[in-house]
């Protein structure tokens, strides 16, 4: 009765948190529509201002009203106002049109419907464990947990996943900041959103960025060089009050053409210098908003704090993208052909921006990697974070310095929660041999395991109650394919599984291994052999595995001491059905002949 009234009001708090998504959602639709009604009003009246400033103009042109310039000159400042405005208003829409899809991510997980995110990891879906434990592709646990948004914070999450830490220290501190942000929820709501805002599709723009910084190969211009502009003001103010005519012409003619000249010459060098910079100019101010609203957020544990410090450093981090923000605008009006001609013949505008950029490069090219770093250390943390602000009733795991694992009511992360069993265990002996009847959860236990130990050792949430872990190094034997390119069956695939594991355990390392089903590619008889040989090597005091098997033989073997546990199934009106739950013991059912002959096959 206890049980079934804890799990009773937990669904109803995780109801109470959809609920409170779903009013945010509404109130955050509603800003949306506002602006978005705002900025149409907007764009029709700096339309019809600039139409009517050059009506205006045109008519006092020819009608000879000169009156007429003078309003023509109010309509274009009021333009340039609205301009303004709308620029203001624009940004708020898309603000609030990004905080609007974050709250739907968030209500789409709580339904179970997060598994239409586009990210999920594919290209990280590598190695053997990444494929049996379900971390990366389409419903994943990459793709469940991911609220990453630039190159960085991807490649780390991907790495935590695929390397999860095995250091008690490091994944203590971990689940210390995960404490603190369940007190930061509008902070971590603004970091999404923010990062939501990111214009560009190119991910790898960033670190394309950072890379160059480092390459070492620019150059700044020698400060001589900007002679020619301070020669062509000078004869421009010569050439106004006729002074020293026609030298004067002559020598700003010529002025005129050099810069021109050597704008050409360096060209090509300086788009190269400028390209990466360019390519992500308008995220930068979402970058510095990212950046003040993690300098001015107040933490206590200690990652957080050298987090924050990375970013917050004498503001560095917000000065730097502030001026970067003005450079990259700089080099935007480079785009215009006619501009471009104009600012180079009057004042060497490229090598005045190669200039303030490279002073740029040496003032803040040193930090760049560790703003970004800190960046993406903190799009990790909210990854992590996610399956306890979404409410899929998790808790934190204790990390054991022995060989230990027990747990209460876990779950599959990536299974709706409507449909979800959970299951108990407490290690007993360091082997477990798992019976039962096909498709009654075998495989999906240990997928559970699997799981929720790599989300323990990242330092997140566990989906269950009450578990406790030692740091193991997780191996496994599941979805074994065989592979024809290098003629290698799928028997002998895995054999080259157990064969690694085999090679660990020799380092007397703590370690874990799921087996499915082994060797089911070969013959009875060589196949019990085989499993009874591999129980053998894996029964060491620094070795926990689960093995999966139809083979009842296995349940007994001598010498060594192994836990047997078995899933079961029952049957109702010529239909069978699993309540997925372990039970100790050997199995004593099968369903393999119920299913021949339910398709007709004997």
């Amino acid at each position: 009765m206890f049980m079934r009234d804890k799990c009773t009001d937990r669904k109803e708090r995780r109801l109470m948190k959809l609920q409170e998504f779903e009013n945010s959602y509404q109130k955050s639709e509603q800003k949306l529509q506002f602006y978005q009604k705002k900025s149409n009003r907007l764009s029709i009246i700096r339309f019809c201002l600039f139409i009517l400033a050059i009506l205006v103009l045109l008519i006092g042109y020819f009608q000879k009203k000169n009156i007429l310039y003078i309003f023509s000159f109010l309509y274009l400042l009021l333009f340039l106002y609205v301009v303004a405005v709308h620029t203001k208003v624009k940004n708020k829409l898309f603000y609030y049109d990004s905080l609007t899809k974050v709250f739907m991510q968030h209500i789409q997980r709580i339904n179970n419907q997060w598994d239409t995110f586009e990210e999920d990891g594919e290209e990280f879906l590598k190695d053997d464990i990444s494929i049996d434990l379900d971390l990366f592709g389409h419903h994943s646990l990459f793709q469940l947990i991911n609220a990453t948004f630039t190159y960085q914070g991807k490649q780390l999450l991907a790495q935590n996943i695929i390397h999860p830490s095995l250091n008690k220290d490091m994944i203590l501190k971990r689940q210390e900041v995960l404490n603190e942000l369940s007190e930061h929820n509008n902070f971590i709501l603004e970091i999404q959103t923010y990062g939501k805002m990111m214009k560009i599709r190119d991910e790898e723009t960033i670190y394309q960025f950072i890379d160059s910084l480092s390459q070492n190969h620019y150059h700044s211009m020698k400060k001589y060089i900007f002679i020619f502009p301070l020669l062509v003001l000078i004869t421009i103010l010569c050439c106004s009050f006729s002074i020293a005519l026609p030298y004067s012409y002559m020598l700003c003619e010529l002025a005129i053409v050099l810069q021109i000249i050597i704008t050409i010459l360096f060209y090509k060098k300086n788009s190269e210098l400028f390209e990466p910079v360019k390519k992500f100019q308008k995220s930068l101010n979402n970058y510095q908003q990212l950046f003040l609203i993690i300098q001015n957020e107040h933490f206590q544990s200690s990652l957080l704090k050298e987090l924050q410090a990375k970013i917050s450093q004498n503001q560095q981090a917000v000065k730097g993208i502030e001026k970067l923000s003005r450079i990259s605008q700089a080099i935007s009006y480079r785009q215009n052909i006619l501009l471009f001609i104009l600012l180079n013949g009057l004042g060497l505008y490229d090598i005045c921006i190669r200039y303030f950029y490279i002073n740029w490069i040496n003032d803040y090219g040193t930090k760049v990697q560790q703003w970004f770093d800190a960046l993406a250390e903190m799009e990790l943390f909210i990854s992590l974070y996610i399956p306890k602000m979404d409410d899929f009733l998790v808790s934190q795991p204790q990390i054991s310095d022995t060989m230990s694992l027990s747990f209460q009511n876990l779950k599959h992360p990536l299974i709706d929660t409507q449909k979800v069993v959970g299951n108990s265990f407490c290690l007993e002996n360091h082997g477990c041999v798992i019976t039962g009847s096909n498709m009654s959860g075998k495989t999906t236990f240990m997928r559970t395991i699997g799981m929720n130990l790599i989300l323990s050792y990242m330092g997140s949430y566990v989906f269950g109650e009450n578990m406790i872990c030692s740091c193991m190094t997780i191996l496994t034997s599941m979805r074994v394919k065989d592979n024809v390119e290098e003629g290698i069956s799928t028997f002998y695939g895995e054999l080259l599984r157990i064969k690694k594991m085999i090679e660990y355990s020799q380092l007397k390392k703590p370690m874990i291994c799921f087996i499915d089903e082994i060797f089911k590619g070969t013959n009875s008889l060589d196949r019990i052999a085989g499993a009874r040989a591999t129980i053998k090597k894996l029964s060491l005091e620094h070795c926990i595995f689960f093995m999966t098997t139809h083979d009842f033989e296995l349940c007994n073997t001598q010498e060594i001491d192994i836990s047997n546990y078995h899933f079961d199934e029952y049957y109702q009106d010529d239909k069978i059905f699993f309540d997925y739950l372990l039970h100790k013991g050997q199995s004593q059912t099968t369903n393999g002949q119920f299913l021949l002959k339910q398709l007709g096959i004997i």
